[in-house]
């Protein structure tokens, strides 16, 4: 493509390849083309919501009020990647991407779930003709759980247990209270109230919920750690989404921050921080550490400040601009990862689907069609980077696509909801000189920008139309749920 080339993509901060051999670094029988250990690890992936890039504190670009020790622990056992992508920039399109390990644009879905449906007759929710990780990893032996928020379906058949996730403990709407009670388990509310695998609701309980969420992780742990079966864990936070709740004492620790929104998002955060430090915890009290694999991630960017930080990057959740795509993104296995290590390449949410899926099963079949790529040889040190690749992004209104050092946007800065929020802007970046974008570049390289909205417009081709939102192009309105089963 035209243009200079990017030598700043190619490169990998802290990458110190002699230190594999002094530190001991075992690569468990890795290689390029498969990523099977010896002993198939035990898996968990675990998910923020709405988490901006700025958000942690092992993050040297956030604003600095944000104490995440535990996450930082991952990074500081693992390796971070610094152009982590989010697979949407809202929640169930994200999430329906991670859990098929597919551009979930293949099969329809672009917005969250709404009031508009293609078809009436049809179900709201990830098809079920798609397989997910949950099915591939049950079929192939492992115990696998869900825990947190699902949002991607809205009948009872959409729901984990009923796509191969054999445990369930959370809710399906996009959001909860978290001060669980009878606000959660009204009939007129059952995408919010919180729900098991046999598919009855959780009586009220004391917790707040992301301690619930914590305290469910750690006891799913407990509960498999003699079984030789290996674990497959999705814990899936509601934190640090609305609304706005958080406990007295995490709310006294931030009594210094001055604006109530920003200390009440650092509390929220600083409790679902906690409960992954619990899970760390468990893990190596029951000396299960050296054979986990971990991810945390979010499921897309922040809402903006005060609530959230995407610093330096422009663009909130909603957004094709990094702000709304580009997140926290960490990888962990002791052993086999390595260590303390910042990666540049980019990786989205498909490619923890395909790293789980090669690390479990070995290579995956064809017939999958994942569009993911396998993170563990980059990750391990076996090669120096991803190989360059277009990665594409599609919401109601807004459209990205990445290729090295190039993105090309297409947004009507629509935030939310297809409501539109300003004219429509097309423009070309350099993102790998320019993260916070800029500097529209695309009558200095009119080429790439062409090829690249070329590209785009193929990728396009190859999906189906979208099923569901809330952009009224979508089809006809059928009310704000599907038909609820209980």
């Amino acid at each position: 493509m035209p243009g200079p080339p990017d030598n700043n993509n190619k490169a990998q901060t802290k990458m110190q390849f002699p230190s594999l051999i002094t530190t001991g670094l075992t690569l468990l029988s890795l290689s390029v083309g498969s990523a099977l250990a010896t002993e198939r690890p035990n898996i968990i992936v675990i998910k923020a919501d709405d988490l901006g890039y700025g958000d942690v504190s092992y993050n040297p670009d956030g604003e600095g009020d944000f104490e995440t020790p535990n996450i930082d622990r991952i990074a500081a056992l693992g390796v971070s990647f610094t152009q982590g992508y989010a697979q949407h920039a809202v929640c169930g399109p994200s999430r329906a991407g991670f859990v098929t390990g597919r551009y979930q644009h293949r099969f329809g879905y672009f917005d969250n779930i709404g009031p508009i449906a293609r078809d009436p007759e049809e179900g709201m929710g990830i098809p079920l003709n798609q397989q997910t990780i949950g099915n591939y990893l049950s079929e192939a032996g492992y115990v696998t759980g869900h825990i947190g928020k699902w949002h991607d379906g809205d009948e009872q058949e959409y729901w984990p247990y009923n796509r191969g996730f054999q445990e369930f403990f959370g809710f399906n709407n996009g959001a909860a209270s978290y001060f669980v009670g009878p606000v959660n388990q009204t009939w007129d509310a059952p995408w919010s109230a919180i729900y098991r695998e046999d598919g009855e609701r959780v009586a009220n309980f004391p917790e707040y919920l992301t301690q619930a969420f914590g305290n469910e992780a750690v006891d799913f742990i407990d509960r498999h750690k003699d079984s030789d079966q290996p674990l497959f864990l999705y814990l899936a936070h509601l934190a640090p989404h609305g609304p706005m709740e958080a406990t007295e004492a995490d709310l006294a620790k931030f009594e210094h921050i001055e604006d109530e929104a920003r200390r009440t998002s650092v509390a929220m955060v600083h409790s679902m921080d906690n409960t992954i430090g619990d899970l760390l915890d468990k893990l190596e009290e029951e000396e299960m550490l050296e054979n986990t694999l971990i991810f945390f991630t979010s499921d897309n960017g922040g809402e903006g400040y005060p609530h959230s930080s995407n610093k330096p990057h422009k663009g909130i959740k909603g957004t094709t601009y990094e702000g709304g795509l580009r997140v926290p993104y960490l990888m962990m296995w002791k052993g086999v990862v390595m260590e303390g290590v910042t990666l540049d390449s980019p990786a989205t949410g498909i490619d923890i689907s395909a790293t789980l899926l090669n690390a479990a099963i070995g290579e995956p079949d064809p017939k999958w069609q994942l569009d993911g790529v396998n993170l563990l040889p980059y990750a391990s040190g076996q090669t120096e980077q991803l190989e360059e690749r277009f990665l594409y992004w599609q919401t109601a209104a807004n459209s990205a696509i990445r290729n090295g050092e190039w993105k090309w946007v297409d947004t009507r800065n629509t935030l939310y909801r297809g409501h539109q929020k300003g004219g429509r802007v097309q423009a070309l970046y350099r993102i790998s000189e320019d993260p916070a974008e800029t500097t529209d570049l695309s009558r200095q390289y009119p080429e790439v920008a062409e090829n690249m909205r070329k590209e785009f417009e193929r990728w396009q081709s190859l999906n189906e139309p979208a099923r569901f939102g809330w952009n009224p192009a979508f089809g006809t309105r059928v009310g704000y749920r599907g038909k609820h089963k209980d």
